[in-house]
């Protein structure tokens, strides 16, 4: 078996004498744990076997080690502030024994000085404990065992995932890798993962970290509904990614911010892969509806010298991706509690609908480079760079209708509780075509030093991320439309399988004719958007001598987080009822549009070329003219400076005979934000300036009892908050002090952030190194909730009636966690190369709404009842393969207001499977596929009455990865 580079762990234990320049570094972190855990880990790693009495010796608890130490250094790491030393019996046998008292007329000997291995040595008196004989498993299961054994020993409530060797998640984006953990959704665009939920709480709610650190985002300017807090998983190579955190209950010393669960992204270190070494992997994939064939390529180049004090490292991916998605989207529907004419009874109705053809070309770049100095044991240096752009080249094709009067519908048919069919007199159509170029690109510099002494541990961190959103070419809008004349006949399905609506006309007619359709009007918008966060943190930390606190930390951090969005608009109205010859028109450059639907609509209309319609403009003077009023208004700028400090202690103890650790801290936090932007006053744009302040004391308990040698019991208890999205705290305000009472619409700079006391009580049963059945139970009880209320803002002295987010609602979230994964060892060849891995959540919420001056209450927005996940691996020999199910319920998208009824997600799974062949040590194929089944997104309202469509198909690739 070709050996394993990097997260892969080297468990079978050498046999015989061997040199000691043989054995292994230890590549992986060994944990703060009690020493006997240590000690087996280590083992595991590096092959040495330890004679070791935990009972006599009083069992400490060790700091840990980070990955990459050569194996003397890891021990001496481990043994510090112990009173213990190793000594070697053999070359690959060392023993662990009290330190001996210092004379009082020589220095001290450090109480982890060991003595040099032999070259030969008799055998001991007492004999070496033979530790337990773990099999060498394939990549998958290796990194399975490794996130197991990290998650295994962590004080409070984490997921690990592992990438199975270098630049390999086990799957093709990141979001869709941590949607495996169990508690974790992902919310899925145009076929790809591009945000996470954790524990039925929506994107916002998520903090994503790098390194440690929180990551700038890039927002939305594809459509310019704008996502705020949320990372945009899309825009992260998942090649660049070595593994990644599901931190679900918080500790003191972690940024604040999320009252779902933090993220947090590792990237590759040089010394952590122990040598010199050079990666490579090309993939060419198609998606079921291009005809594209898209390039995907990776490498890394790793070097450090030879005494393993110094690495570079430098990982760079490269991707296109060619995308099509067929849709009926922009179905709209209104509630009517009193009926419509002629249909007495509370009826949904339906107001819109439009056939979408959408296509992309993305390219996605992304490079990575860490620099690693280890001069000694007790110092370690690190720089960190990213870098990631996206281009998007965006093309939409679209025919759309409103049904807008109820007194233009006739011969109504009602069906679960709405009107799914009816003919309509005097209508009118749409036709649109959207294009832009989208640019994301973020990048970020993280500059750590750490200094490990005999009982301090000192550290350093200054970062920083910036991402830049921008539309590299402008949006523009070409939109034609009929005259009011049309006679058509509608009916609406049931949300279900692939149906979609049946829609025709009846009066002839013909959307591919360009006598029927007359310009309408031409919009263009361009759209800039910066995030940026500079954070300098420092970290202290002592071990204390015995008793039941371990150790005691403290630190403090600055943070700085701003966010600017401007837009600017222009509308060209001249073309209005204008006709157009044939020559300013094309077909869709499909033929097949919605060609597995279930339904009549119209898959073919007259689709306009945009450089006929446009022409020059806008012209320079055109644009000598943005920003106008208007666009100040839509742009804002907010910043916020965030000090925090916080002190947390670990601590230990025997409880009936067992270990029970864990830790508690307090983390203070000290927010000061502005907001800036304009605002309309009486019809004119002013400037608007406001500033807050606010303050949190967020504490946490973290505690975790080993009730058996192979049981982990943990609850942990904490007080957490999520801050506003940035786009609800903008200035986007309208003023109107014309009447009697002062309102203003828009944002709300005063809004104070969601906070939440979360609860969690789990137990982990570790069946062995790669097999664990894990069970728990979560509360949140969420305060402080924001959504859209009337409230009071003063403005100059003035006090106004706003109408826009706002603090006062509440919220509970409650579920249960199941997971359990399998290596099936112990199988007869050749089933013994099985595995698999369930995962289930169960979250029920609920949420209390205002609504004026009465309240209601509903689910919680964006939680899905049911999720799971469901893997099947096989890996023997050269052969591997893999098989993943993955399943969400259906979601509530918003709590519908004003009548208009909320279109909520249906249901959703996606079966996905990889194999690979392992040529010879240096080259390895692979073919991949997503979605095999073509399952399709869907919308729905009320009783799963038909809200909108997505068919993006299947995606297949083929790639081969060489390593030397």
């Amino acid at each position: 078996m070709r050996p394993l580079l990097f997260l892969s762990i080297a468990l079978a234990l050498h046999v015989g004498s061997v040199g000691a320049q043989d054995i292994a570094a230890a590549n992986e972190a060994i944990t703060a744990q009690p020493l006997d855990r240590a000690l087996d880990a280590l083992s595991h790693q590096t092959g040495l076997q330890f004679v070791y009495d935990a009972t006599a010796a009083g069992n400490p608890q060790t700091r840990g080690a980070p990955a990459g130490l050569p194996a003397a250094q890891a021990l001496q790491r481990l043994l510090a502030g112990t009173g213990l030393r190793y000594r070697y019996l053999t070359a690959t046998t060392v023993t662990i024994e009290p330190a001996p008292a210092p004379a009082a007329s020589s220095t001290a000997t450090a109480p982890s000085a060991s003595v040099l291995p032999p070259a030969s040595v008799p055998a001991a008196d007492a004999p070496a404990k033979e530790l337990d004989r773990i099999e060498v498993l394939g990549s998958y299961a290796g990194s399975l065992s490794a996130a197991l054994q990290e998650k295994r020993y962590a004080d409070s409530v984490i997921d690990v995932i592992a990438a199975e060797d270098i630049g390999k998640l086990p799957a093709q984006n990141v979001a869709e890798a941590l949607q495996r953990v169990p508690g974790v959704s992902i919310v899925r665009d145009r076929g790809e993962g591009v945000y996470v939920r954790v524990r039925g709480l929506g994107p916002n709610f998520q903090v994503t970290t790098l390194n440690g650190q929180t990551m700038a985002v890039n927002e939305n300017v594809r459509t310019s509904g704008q996502t705020g807090r949320q990372f945009r998983y899309d825009t992260l190579p998942a090649e660049l990614v070595s593994g990644l955190d599901v931190i679900k209950s918080p500790t003191a010393d972690l940024d604040e911010g999320a009252i779902g669960g933090i993220i947090n992204v590792r990237t590759f270190r040089p010394l952590e892969l122990d040598k010199t070494l050079a990666n490579v992997s090309l993939e060419s994939s198609q998606a079921q509806k291009t005809d594209a064939n898209d390039p995907r390529a990776s490498g890394l180049f790793n070097w450090i010298n030879a005494d393993r004090s110094f690495g570079v490292l430098i990982s760079g991916a490269y991707a296109q991706r060619s995308l099509r998605q067929d849709r009926v989207n922009e179905v709209s529907w209104d509630y009517y509690a009193d009926g419509v004419p002629g249909v007495p009874g509370a009826h949904y109705v339906p107001t819109g609908l439009r056939p979408t053809l959408e296509l992309e070309e993305r390219e996605r770049t992304g490079l990575a480079a860490s620099l690693q100095w280890r001069p000694s044991a007790a110092l370690e240096m690190n720089l960190d760079l990213l870098y990631a752009k996206q281009t998007v080249h965006y093309d939409e094709y679209s025919l759309g209708v409103g049904f807008d009067d109820l007194a233009k519908m006739s011969n109504i048919r009602v069906t679960h509780g709405g009107i799914t069919g009816f003919d309509y007199r005097n209508g009118q159509v749409q036709a649109s075509r959207e294009t832009s170029g989208i640019t994301d690109d973020n990048r970020s510099a993280r500059l750590s030093s750490t200094w490990n002494g005999e009982r301090w541990t000192l550290g350093a961190v200054a970062f920083h991320s910036q991402a830049h959103s921008y539309d590299s070419d402008p949006i523009r809008r070409t939109r034609l439309r009929s005259g009011t004349d049309l006679s058509m006949q509608v009916a609406m399905p049931q949300a279900s399988d692939d149906n979609v609506p049946d829609w025709s006309f009846g009066n002839g007619f013909d959307p591919g004719d360009p006598a029927i359709l007359a310009g309408r009007r031409l919009e263009w918008r361009e759209i800039d958007a910066r995030d940026k966060e500079d954070a300098v943190q420092f970290d202290a930390e002592r071990a204390l001598d015995g008793g039941f606190f371990r150790t005691i930390k403290a630190g403090a951090k600055y943070r700085q987080r701003s966010r600017s969005y401007d837009r600017a608009d222009l509308i060209l109205n001249s073309i209005r009822g204008v006709r157009f010859p044939a020559s300013y028109f094309t077909a869709l450059p499909v033929s097949d549009m919605l060609s597995s639907a279930n339904g009549t609509l119209p898959t073919q209309w007259l689709a306009p070329i945009e450089s006929a319609f446009w022409g020059d403009w806008p012209t320079t003077a055109d644009l000598a003219d943005t920003p106008n009023s208007a666009d100040l208004q839509n742009s804002y700028e907010v910043e916020e400076n965030i000090a925090s400090a916080y002190v947390m202690t670990d601590f230990g103890h025997t409880l009936a005979g067992r270990e029970l650790r864990g830790n508690v801290g307090v983390r203070l936090v000290r927010t000061e934000q502005s907001t800036d932007g304009h605002a309309d006053v009486d019809g004119t744009a002013d400037p608007v300036h406001f500033e807050r302040r606010y303050s949190n004391a967020l504490p946490s308990l973290n505690v975790a009892w080993d009730v058996a040698k192979d049981v982990v019991l943990r609850a942990s208890v904490a007080k957490v908050i999520t801050r506003p999205d940035l786009t609800d705290l903008s200035s986007k305000l309208t003023f109107n002090s014309s009447g009697e009472i002062l309102t203003a619409s828009g944002g709300n700079p005063g809004l104070q952030p969601f906070e939440a006391w979360q609860y969690d009580l789990t137990g982990e049963w570790y069946i062995s190194d790669t097999s664990a059945l894990t069970a728990g139970v979560f509360y949140k009880d969420i305060s402080s909730f924001i959504q859209t209320e009337m409230s009071d803002l003063v403005y100059q002295g003035q006090t106004y009636l706003l109408s826009s987010k706002t603090n006062g609602s509440q919220a509970k979230v409650k579920g249960v966690e199941v997971a359990y994964q399998q290596v099936f060892t112990g199988l007869p060849a050749p089933l013994d190369g099985l595995g698999m891995q369930l995962n289930y959540t169960w979250t029920d919420s609920e949420a209390l709404y205002r609504d004026g001056a009465s309240t209601f209450t509903d689910s919680l927005e964006g939680v899905a009842e049911n999720t799971y996940n469901a893997v099947l691996f096989y890996e023997k020999g050269p052969l591997a393969a893999r098989v993943s199910y993955s399943w969400s319920d259906e979601i509530l998208n918003a709590v519908g207001t004003a009548n208009v009824a909320t279109l909520n997600s249906d249901a959703f799974g996606s079966l996905d499977a990889s194999l690979s062949y392992t040529v010879n040590d240096h080259l390895s194929v692979f073919v991949n596929a997503i979605n095999l089944t073509g399952e399709v997104q869907r919308q729905f309202v009320g009783d799963h009455l038909f809200g909108g469509y997505t068919d993006y198909g299947r995606t297949w690739s083929l790639g081969l990865r060489a390593r030397f």
